[in-house]
């Protein structure tokens, strides 16, 4: 600040003063008139904070410096395969989640159609959600090596 330590801060809290007949009536201006002022001393001592919580982090890393290191450096460890069943567990949520939504976007539309509002554009997100959740749906099919089958004598 300008040396004189943490008495600087006094004329930067004063420029942020409130009218003294409203501290004493309103609760919310006092609360309000403290937390500026917390604020003023947070700002003014962030310096030192940042160089003590550096200090703090650089003490850590040299007493554990091989925390983060995984024997043979393979990012994925023993399982070739965990992008793959990654991804596909992301389709089927996202699918599940489309479809769902859809359901709720319909479900609005109609409740909106009955109370005589707009129901048009919830009905139309309620049915691209679920068309998207069901191209998703065969994707995740797909990927877990399943055919689709087209059944064309329904189900007899």
């Amino acid at each position: 600040m300008n040396g004189k330590g943490l008495r600087g801060i006094g004329p930067l809290a004063a420029a942020y003063e409130v009218d003294q007949e409203l501290l004493d009536h309103s609760r919310a201006a006092r609360v309000g008139h403290r937390v500026i002022q917390l604020a003023v001393l947070v700002r003014t001592i962030e310096p030192a904070l940042a160089l003590i919580a550096a200090a703090l982090l650089a003490s850590m890393t040299l007493a554990h410096p091989a925390l983060a290191q995984v024997q043979g450096g393979n990012i994925f460890g023993q399982n070739d395969q965990a992008v793959g069943s990654g991804l596909r567990e992301l389709i089927r949520y996202g699918r599940n989640a489309l479809f769902l939504l859809g359901i709720g976007g319909i479900g609005w539309g109609a409740f909106n159609y009955m109370t005589e509002k707009s129901w048009g554009r919830q009905m139309l997100g309620g049915g691209i959600s679920m068309g998207i959740g069901g191209i998703l749906s065969l994707i995740y099919s797909f990927s877990q090596g399943n055919a689709v089958n087209l059944d064309t004598d329904l189900g007899q």
